[in-house]
């Protein structure tokens, strides 16, 4: 995914530019790592005098602010802070608790999960949902287990 921004900053206009890890600034390449080794989540600033402007990307979304706004959406921008690790814990769990009890089936389904836990997590700044959510799959993936292991067996 790459977007590209113009910024007038004292009558000269920079150009800014974000493709895979990597921001473009009036030429000037930028590689640029995570916050989260499971969910893309990067906040990096750049200053053209007195103009601040920071891009920001979490998970596919892709924006930059610019003083305080972001061009995109238009919203004021707010700082990406901390996933807990917790969340991180929560996601490994169901990736590797639907592979034991699901094969490669649940493998992929417990990915799904852990970056629904850490998406939910971002969206809702609170703790309460994640928890909710992990045990509700949890039983679910428990369920798909049992499932199959009795078709497997009938068979």
């Amino acid at each position: 995914m790459s977007k590209t921004w113009t910024v007038n900053a004292n009558g000269v206009n920079h150009t800014i530019e974000y493709n895979k890890n990597r921001m473009i600034v009036d030429g000037e390449k930028y590689k640029l790592k995570s916050a989260n080794p499971f969910i893309q989540m990067i906040d990096y600033s750049v200053n053209f005098g007195d103009v601040e402007c920071r891009l920001v990307v979490l998970g596919n979304k892709v924006d930059l602010a610019v003083n305080g706004r972001y061009l995109g959406s238009g919203a004021p921008y707010e700082p990406i802070g901390n996933i807990p690790v917790w969340v991180s814990v929560f996601a490994a769990v169901s990736v590797i608790l639907g592979f034991l009890l699901n094969g490669w089936i649940g493998l992929c389904i417990g990915l799904l999960l852990g970056v629904f836990y850490f998406n939910f997590y971002l969206k809702k700044k609170k703790g309460t949902p994640v928890v909710i959510a992990f045990v509700i799959a949890t039983i679910l993936q428990f369920l798909l287990g049992i499932g199959v292991y009795l078709l497997l067996g009938s068979l």
